[in-house]
């Protein structure tokens, strides 16, 4: 009889192997025993002694066989554990992966279903640039000025008490990346001291720069002349609300024209050259075939620190020379020079300008006008400054000099991005002219 391991299990594997090891010894006995002797048939014998006990036969060698074949299939069934062992951990770590796949399919569902159930944003209007500009800035200067009070110099002769619009300008700048910059700016605002009437617009600055060098740079257009510190100040830095009559009667303002300018030995020393049309702003005609001159050479002394307080110190001198015809005909040079210090919280300035006239006929007049500032940051937002100012218009006759005090205070509630300022003037014209003040209010907003 033979018996396959594979289709009995372990509980009857033991019994089955004791009955083969069982069945194979009988089979063996048999073949090596002698036969029985056959006994004479007799009537009733004599109950027969009982036969001696044989010596105990040797165990047939088919039980170490048996053996072996037991410890074989233990480790068969050792190997099978160890692999359904494996088999269950690799199927409890793949269980684990399905399950976090499932998950992230679940939250990804989420969110598409939630994308799709979600309004579709507003669209954002686009503005579109219609060149090839890298760069484009539009801005913009509004100045709303309350007056009150008398004339303390020539230049409110005649007005009384009123708002108005000083400044409002709209301004576009760009730059390309071939290193070339560009600024349009029109003021629709009165631009002058004096009063005018009607709502009307006229270019201030309408120019191009070429930047490729901090070293040389080019300009060409209408800018700002490079002569006289206080006219230089961009409007919404000045510190006073109006600047000196010495600054409006001896500079010559923005013109026609082209410039060469730079920084150079790392911002210590910078200069500007130009030549212009010398006929005014917004006059693209030329009186005659010379140009005006003019430039400027400015440098820094000193820039550091005393103490913990910053400390700067800069230093200039400029210059323009025009030989005009039609209103005035003859030659006209200016000089001038100006110094600012600056340490901690104090501020001071001073500024000398000179106009030398040649007219064709007549004589010579030479006008001259001084000015000095302090401005004290007494809280973080509030600024007061002081101002004295002497202009004289004809250094050779008497009686022609104008002298003003200006005393104010600067609320910057966000820089000078939203300023508030108030300005007493105080002034006293050639005689018979009396004294006389003007309070100014100004609010300044840049956008």
């Amino acid at each position: 009889m033979t018996f396959t391991p594979r289709l009995l299990s372990r509980r009857t594997l033991p019994a089955a192997l004791f009955l083969g090891a069982l069945f194979t010894g009988a089979a063996l006995g048999a073949e090596f025993l002698p036969p029985p002797t056959p006994l004479a048939e007799a009537p009733a014998p004599a109950p027969a002694p009982k036969p001696a006990p044989r010596a105990e036969e040797p165990k047939p060698a088919a039980a170490p066989v048996a053996s072996d074949a037991l410890s074989s299939i233990d480790a068969r069934f050792a190997a099978m554990e160890r692999r359904l062992a494996e088999l269950a951990e690799q199927n409890r770590s793949l269980r684990q992966t399905v399950a976090a796949d499932s998950a992230t399919i679940a939250q990804l569902a989420a969110r598409a279903k939630a994308a799709a159930d979600a309004k579709p944003p507003a669209p954002v209007p686009a503005v579109t640039l219609a060149g090839k500009e890298t760069k484009l800035a539009l801005g913009g200067l509004m100045q709303i000025l309350g007056e009150t009070g008398n004339a303390p110099d020539a230049r409110y002769a005649g007005i009384g008490d009123r708002f108005q619009l000083r400044r409002l300008r709209l301004s576009v700048a760009g730059a390309f990346a071939e290193d070339m910059a560009f600024k349009v700016e029109s003021d629709f605002g009165n631009a002058a001291v004096a009063g005018n009437s009607g709502a009307r617009g006229q270019l201030t600055d309408a120019f191009v720069m070429w930047t490729k060098y901090p070293a040389l740079k080019l300009e060409a257009g209408q800018f700002k002349t490079p002569f006289g510190y206080e006219q230089l100040v961009a409007d919404p830095k000045t510190l006073f609300v109006e600047r000196t009559v010495a600054n409006d009667r001896l500079t010559v303002g923005r013109q026609i024209g082209t410039m060469a300018l730079g920084d150079l030995f790392g911002k210590k020393l910078n200069y500007s050259l130009g030549l212009f049309n010398g006929t005014g702003v917004n006059n693209g005609a030329n009186d005659n075939t010379k140009f005006m001159t003019s430039g400027r050479l400015a440098a820094t002394v000193y820039d550091g620190k005393r103490g913990t307080q910053p400390v700067r110190l800069t230093v200039a001198t400029d210059f323009f020379n025009t030989v005009d015809k039609g209103t005035f005909t003859g030659r006209r040079t200016g000089y001038g020079a100006d110094a600012q210090l600056t340490a901690g919280p104090v501020e001071t300035g001073f500024e000398w300008l000179r106009n030398d006239s040649h007219p064709v006929a007549g004589l010579p007049v030479t006008a001259e006008g001084w000015s000095a500032y302090t401005a004290w940051n007494i809280a973080k937002q509030w600024q007061a400054v002081l101002r004295y100012d002497d202009y004289d218009s004809n250094i050779a006759l008497p009686n022609t000099t104008t002298r003003e005090w200006t005393w104010g205070v600067n609320y910057l509630l966000k820089g000078d991005d939203l300023k508030f300022s108030l300005d007493y003037l105080h002034g006293q014209q050639p005689a018979p002219a009396p004294g006389a003040g003007r309070l100014i209010g100004r609010v300044q907003v840049v956008f």
